[in-house]
This record gives structure tokens, sequence and C-alpha cells, in this order.
């Protein structure tokens, strides 16, 4: 007999904000709320985690990456489609069941008209296409020279 697949009880779900600032003047130039999916690749290492599997840092996320590719995200995906960018997570909390992961891109930093962003861990480094991609974001912003961004991703399991 084979394993039994019943639907999702637990389902992992969130958003992303993005908040561009004018690094000359300090003023908020613009905050966006994006929701964002879980992938399954994301959900898997979360399984893993949650047996005990420890190789490879199972679900620890680390990185977050912006990207330029305007495919709509898809629970397939395991990397984003044209990654401009990605940074070590900078803050991280968790309140309950939700974890906060919080990342900032400096004025030489995924610099373009960004139309994706991911969360990647299990390994993942500062190159493209390293890690597990856990969540994807369409977005819709574009980023200068003249401006930091914030990302600050929520997660809620449940």
């Amino acid at each position: 007999m084979g394993i039994i697949r019943v639907p999702d009880i637990i389902v992992p779900a969130g958003q992303v904000a993005l908040i561009l600032i004018d690094a000359r003047t300090g003023k908020i130039k613009g905050i966006d709320y994006q929701k964002n999916m879980v992938v399954t690749a994301g959900k898997n290492s979360m399984a893993d985690a949650l047996r005990g599997t420890t190789a490879n840092n199972k679900g620890i996320i680390t990185y977050c990456a912006m990207g330029t590719d305007d495919t709509a995200p898809a629970e397939s995906d395991t990397d984003l489609g044209a990654a401009l960018g990605r940074k070590l997570i900078s803050v991280r909390s968790a309140d309950g069941n939700v974890a906060t992961f919080e990342t900032f891109f400096t004025t030489s930093e995924v610099n373009g008209t960004l139309k994706e962003a991911g969360l990647f861990g299990d390994d993942a480094t500062s190159a493209a296409d390293s890690g597990t991609l856990f969540c994807k974001a369409a977005i819709d912003r574009v980023k200068s020279s003249n401006d930091t961004l914030s990302a600050v991703w929520t997660v809620t399991i449940g």
C-alpha cells in the first residue's frame, strides 16, 4: 500500500512588504504588499525538518533574492526565473506561528525592474541557484541606485 495523501491541514502562507526609500532624503517612496506562495520544495524542506532531518540545514531560511522575470509563481518553482541578486537575511523573528524575515538592500544592490522575490534556505549561499526556494512572490517595483529597499517577509504556519 502506498502513502495516502490528504489535503493540507496546516497551510503555510505569507506576504512580503517592499519598502523603497530615497537614500538622499530618507523619505519612503512606496510600500507594496504582495502575497507570496510557499512552494512545494519549501513545504518538503519544512516536513524534513519536522521529521528531524538536519542535513543541509533543513528548514532554515537564510537568503532573500530579487529577480526580473514576470512569470507568475507556481507551486512547482524551484528558483527565480531571472535572479538579479540575493542577500543574507538581516533580521529574523517569530511571534507564535508567524516567522518574519527582513533583508535590507543598499543603493548598489538589486537595481532594476524587480518582478519577483524569493526566500531561500537549506545551505543556500550568495550564489544564484543555490539552496531551496521556500517562498516566491510576484512583485512590481523599480529600484535605482538612489534607493534602498527593505523586504519584510512574514510566513504564517496554520
